[in-house]
Order: C-alpha cells, then sequence, then structure tokens
C-alpha cells in the first residue's frame, strides 16, 4: 500500500511539473510550503478565536464547548472528504495497470486514496484548528490535553474513512443496483453523503446549550458526541464508543475498497443538449464548448441540488435559534460564492484537449477568455438566484449584496488561478485535493487581510482592496494559463 502510494504522489508530481514546463523539486517544494502556510493560517484563526476563552470554566461548559467544537470539526473533515470524492476520477490509468498485477484490490484503492486523505486531513485540521485552542485552555492538565488532543485528531480520521467509505458505497449501489450512469452516481452518492454529514453534526453545532433530552437516547452516541465525552469528562464507555467508531470507519472503508464496481451505463449527464452557439467562430465555438463541459459535471449538477436546501437550512437556523443571528449573514453571504468556485476545475478539463481547438482555429485560437467567461457564467447561473433568495428571505441585508458581488468575483479569480497552478486531472485525484488546499489559503486570507486593513484604516476600505485583489489574480491567471504546455519535465 506504501509503494501505491508513493506512486500515485510521483505521478501526481510529474503531471503537474509537465503541465507547468518545471521541475519535479519545485512542485514538491511549492507542495511543502503551501502545507506550512496553511497550517500556520490555521494555527492564526485559532488564536484570534480562542482570544476571550478562559481556562476557569465548569466541567459542564466545558464539555457543551468541547461537543460544539468537535461537532464543527467532523462537520467539515466530512464534507472535504464529500468534495474530495467528488473531484476524484472514478478509474485510472494508474488503476487498470494495478489490475493487471498481484496487488489486493483494498490495497490498490487505499494506496491511491492514502495522499488524498493526508491532505485532506491536514486541510481539516488546519479549518478546525479552533477545537485545538479549546482543548488547551479549557483541560486542566497536561493528561487531559494529551487526552483532548487524541480524541481531536481520531474524530478528523473518523470522519475523513466513513465519509469516504459512505460515498464509495452510494457510488458503487447506484452503479451496480440502479444502473445509473457514472455521473449521476456520483451526484447521488455526494447529495446522500452530505446530508449524512450534516445529520450527525448540526444537532450539536446549532444547540447553545444541552438539553434534557440529550443527556440520553440514541443522540448520546453519535460520534461528536462520544469524542468530546471521552476528552472532557472520560468514562469507559465513552472511550469504548470513540474506539469503536474508529474500527468501524475503517472496516467500513477496507470493505467498500474491496468490492468491484461493474462497469457503469456510457452515459453522460445531458443538460443543454442541442444547442448551438450563437455564432461560427474559434471564440464563440470555445465558449460554449466550456459552458457545456462545466454544466455536464457532477460538481455542478450536485451544486444545483444542495444551494436550494443550503438556503433553507440558513432560513431555519435563523428562525429557530435565536442566538444564531450573529453567523446567519455569514453563512448566507456565502452561499453565492459557492457555485464561482467551480472554476477551480475549468483549466484542468480542458487542457489535455487544447490541442484540438489549435488544430481547428490555428495557433492563435482563443483559449483563456472564453473560459474564463464560461465559469463566470455558469457561476452566476446558480449564484444569482442564490444571492435573490437570501435577499429576499431577509437572510443578509440589502447593503451586502455590493460586498457579495465582489466576493463572487475574488472566488472566481482565485478559483481560475489556483486551477491554473495546479491543473485538475482525471488521471491524478490528487490534484484537486491540492488545488483546494491552494484555494483555501488564497481565498480566506485575502479575505481577511482586506477585513483587517479595513477595521485598522477606514471602514469600506475592504471592497477596493478586494477589487485590487480581483486584478491581480486576473492577470496572474492570464500569465500561468499561457505558460502551460506539455513537455516531459526535467528531473532531478
Amino acid at each position: 500500500m506504501r509503494a501505491v502510494a508513493r506512486i500515485a504522489l510521483t505521478l501526481w508530481i510529474r503531471d503537474v511539473a509537465r503541465v507547468l514546463g518545471t521541475r519535479t523539486r519545485i512542485v514538491a517544494l511549492g507542495a511543502i510550503v503551501s502545507f506550512v502556510l496553511l497550517l500556520l493560517f490555521g494555527v492564526g484563526l485559532a488564536l484570534v478565536a480562542g482570544a476571550q476563552l478562559r481556562a476557569e470554566i465548569s466541567s459542564e461548559l466545558r464539555l457543551s464547548l468541547v461537543r460544539t467544537s468537535f461537532a464543527a470539526a467532523g462537520m467539515t473533515a466530512g464534507l472535504i472528504a464529500v468534495v474530495l470524492c467528488l473531484s476524484a476520477p472514478p478509474r485510472t490509468a494508474l488503476q487498470n495497470l494495478l489490475d493487471l498485477l498481484p496487488v489486493s484490490r483494498a490495497r490498490a484503492r487505499l494506496g491511491q486514496l492514502a495522499p488524498v486523505m493526508g491532505a485532506g486531513f491536514v486541510y481539516s485540521a488546519a479549518l478546525t484548528s479552533t477545537a485545538v485552542v479549546v482543548i488547551l485552555k479549557t483541560a486542566p492538565g497536561r493528561g487531559d490535553v494529551l487526552r483532548g488532543l487524541t480524541c481531536y485528531v481520531l474524530l478528523l480520521v473518523c470522519f475523513l474513512w466513513a465519509a469516504i467509505a459512505a460515498f464509495t458505497a452510494l457510488h458503487a449501489a447506484a452503479i451496480a443496483l440502479l444502473r445509473v450512469p457514472g455521473p449521476y452516481a456520483s451526484a447521488f452518492a455526494g447529495v446522500l453523503s452530505l446530508a449524512g454529514v450534516l445529520a450527525l453534526t448540526t444537532r450539536d453545532i446549532l444547540a447553545v446549550r444541552p438539553t434534557a433530552s440529550d443527556a440520553a437516547g440514541l443522540w448520546e452516541i453519535l460520534p461528536p458526541r462520544v469524542f468530546a465525552r471521552a476528552a472532557a469528562v472520560p468514562q469507559v464507555w465513552s472511550c469504548a464508543a470513540s474506539a469503536f467508531w474508529v474500527v468501524a470507519a475503517l472496516a467500513l472503508l477496507w470493505l467498500v475498497s474491496r468490492h468491484h464496481v461493474p462497469g457503469a451505463p456510457r452515459a453522460a449527464i445531458r443538460l443543454l443538449t442541442g444547442t448551438r452557439p450563437p455564432r461560427r467562430t474559434a471564440w464563440w465555438g470555445q465558449f460554449w464548448a466550456e459552458i457545456l463541459i462545466g454544466a455536464r459535471t457532477p460538481a455542478f449538477v450536485v451544486t444545483v441540488l444542495l444551494l436550494p436546501a443550503g438556503i433553507a437550512a440558513v432560513w431555519v437556523l435563523a428562525h429557530a435559534v435565536p442566538g444564531a443571528a450573529l453567523i446567519v449573514p455569514t453563512l448566507a453571504g456565502s452561499l453565492p460564492v459557492l457555485p464561482f468556485l467551480l472554476a477551480l476545475h475549468a483549466v484542468g478539463r480542458t487542457i489535455r484537449s487544447r490541442w484540438v481547438t489549435r488544430l481547428a482555429a490555428g495557433e492563435h485560437a482563443p483559449l483563456l477568455w472564453p473560459q474564463a467567461l464560461a465559469a463566470a457564467i455558469l457561476g452566476a447561473a446558480l449564484g444569482a438566484p442564490a444571492l435573490v433568495a437570501v435577499t429576499i428571505g431577509g437572510l443578509v441585508p440589502s447593503a451586502q449584496v455590493p460586498d457579495i458581488a465582489v466576493r463572487c468575483l475574488l472566488g472566481l479569480t482565485a478559483a481560475l488561478l489556483c486551477g491554473a497552478i495546479v491543473p485538475y486531472s482525471e488521471e491524478q485525484p490528487l490534484s484537486a485535493t491540492a488545488a483546494g488546499l491552494l484555494l483555501a489559503l488564497v481565498y480566506m486570507s485575502t479575505t481577511l487581510v482586506a477585513g483587517w486593513i479595513a477595521a485598522v484604516t477606514a471602514p469600506g476600505t475592504d471592497r477596493a482592496l478586494l477589487l485590487a485583489a480581483v486584478t491581480v489574480f486576473s492577470g496572474l491567471y492570464v500569465l500561468v494559463a499561457s505558460r502551460q504546455r506539455f513537455v516531459e519535465p526535467v528531473r532531478v
């Protein structure tokens, strides 16, 4: 399994180096630096978030804080795992090669998933490092700190394993039993897996304080509660239940990895069928091709299905939980931005077929601007109705609409840039993970720095700073994407 993981990582590094025309050592160094920066970013977020947290609290309040932070950490890890599964190809050339070798199907599958799960763990730990601060500031002793951190790590691993296993099982069931085509099976598995993750975690995230019904019943054996109790007020049954969840997640992942999925019906998502570009020119042809390819991806279909559910969930949160008024505008304002982040895969989806465009329209055929405009239109097709819905529903004030529009532009340009730096590859599942890590680092750091500067200098300057960042990201996208080529990298 280690050999397979090492081969998968090496192939991804060489693939990125070949596209960017650089050395493999530079790609590896850039990946390491990105991981370090992301961890430092997570530590900074945690320190800011936990600045007002006091260590002198009761055991009941400590348990409530740990439970809420663990539920948020589990939800983040589960969502990241599902997104990674949606981004990964159903089958790769490496898997086809391993099928011919004396390597078990489970070892081959887990070996290819190992780099992806490792990156997903670092990603989850960076975004949920507030839970670490809660443990460090509320634990009474060093032994309690060590136990709390161990439970936190096991919780992230458990949700990553369980979400990947659930997605794989649902995807296989949709293909084998329902005879659903591969893209529709991915959308089906993604929606159900995300719903399962939210069902396991949102109850503890939205609960302002524990109720009498929370202290008993089946809700008490949910993974976030079990791990939180083992970390804050350990008991024999909570520690045993935590170990059970970890073993069950690993066993389920191993079981689904051994399963052979028969060939899915060869059919694609058929959206915008029978349409043609408005004009018979190279520019319009490339633009229309980008529109069709982007609209027929499983990620786009899942976003179409989940955006209304997300808006409804935020609306329920605003009306059912009185204390949620502080976070509702932030949550609702982030929903219109999500469709624009799908531009992360725009460059990689068509980079290997650019030769067709150049063969048909010449060496100077338009490639970048049709691609960027198609990504913007696809994002606006979903983001604009979402923005109208959250504004009419009173989830965000109308004065924030210009700021949300600027963040949509920022998300679009940042996704295009990160997708050009780390192009998505259908043969390399790790490419989507690395590009997502880079996008999170670029987008979140830009918005936080702009907000901090606006708070220090003058309110309202963050919008101008974000527009300047949009301009910079657009120029860098053109610079990086125009230099991409397919040559064998120099190996040193």
